[in-house]
């Protein structure tokens, strides 16, 4: 019978320390899909913005011996401080849309961009007293649509669009109330597991909450240590991609997020810890007091005799 007792107390033990991983993994799931202050974090630190203004700069100078168009033309008017801008209204745009709260996708402002462009054509067309006709709006068009289509891409620097059109964002959208619900259901069931080891406790007193330690201290483990692994390893560090942009801006996130991973890990894995040293001094001290009482009765009983 004690065999199964303490079977049955192991068995939710180990139930209990996967519904704490669980929990920590799901959540920071739902945060990695709801909570834009971890990409716009990125965007301010790793500073983005500036990056990418660089990077725009190369791409239209290239660009110039094919379309005689100076790069100047589009960088007058794109500014780091309009990047930076454009990307996080752009990424609030796609959290809410993943988590159901608005289905409109966000399109930067290009009114000014398109003014400079369709300027320079213009005076162009005068400078060489050229009439603008059908051929001309079509190149001015495509030549509009050609950078924001460039531009769209470099402020993209975490993938959205790539994973919008690859229909991943739609799936998110579609998973992201059971993610919810999965919170509730592993929270409702370790405190459920929690109140059941509690109550099937024979001894009483503080052993009482020593297995619920242990679950949470094995269960922070489990997530701190391979997530404090990634991160001094240099792992992340390691990933193969070209753009320097998007490698920054991705391996940052991934960075991010797995530091939230350790942190929930060691805040939960350090509270299982205290819980189990404050049982045990506990106890301890309970044992000693016991045994002194043991000691006084023994010679209280001796002197009477």
């Amino acid at each position: 019978m004690k065999a199964r007792y303490y079977l049955g107390r192991i068995l939710l033990t180990i139930i209990l320390t996967f519904c704490i991983t669980g929990f920590i993994g799901v959540s920071n799931v739902k945060n990695a899909i709801s909570d834009s202050t971890i990409y716009t974090d990125i965007v301010e630190k790793e500073d983005l913005p500036e990056k990418i203004l660089e990077t725009l700069q190369s791409d239209f100078e290239k660009e110039y011996n094919t379309t005689m168009i100076p790069a100047e033309v589009y960088m007058n008017v794109i500014t780091a401080d309009w990047i930076e801008t454009a990307m996080k209204q752009n990424i609030t745009a796609v959290t809410e849309i993943m988590t159901g709260a608005n289905s409109l996708a966000f399109n930067p402002d290009y009114t000014a961009l398109e003014k400079s462009i369709s300027d320079y054509f213009y005076e162009y067309a005068e400078s060489i007293n050229y009439e603008p006709d059908e051929i001309f709006d079509e190149k001015l068009q495509e030549t509009i649509d050609n950078a924001e289509s460039k531009i769209n891409s470099r402020i993209d620097a975490f993938y959205f669009q790539t994973l919008s059109e690859n229909g991943i964002i739609s799936k998110i959208c579609t998973i992201y109330p059971y993610i919810t619900y999965g919170m509730i259901l592993l929270l409702a069931l370790a405190i459920i597991i929690i109140v059941v080891l509690i109550m099937l406790d024979e001894n009483g007193g503080w052993r009482r909450i020593y297995f619920p330690g242990t679950a949470f201290f094995c269960g922070g483990a489990i997530m701190a240590v391979p997530s404090a692994y990634l991160l001094l390893s240099g792992t992340i560090q390691n990933f193969s991609i070209k753009d320097p942009v998007v490698f920054t801006a991705i391996t940052s996130l991934i960075e991010s997020l797995t530091e939230k991973v350790l942190l929930n890990g060691v805040y939960l894995g350090g509270f299982g810890l205290a819980v189990i040293i404050i049982c045990i001094a506990f106890n301890k001290k309970k044992s000693e007091s016991a045994k002194t009482e043991d000691v006084i009765k023994t010679e209280t009983k001796n002197s009477e005799t």
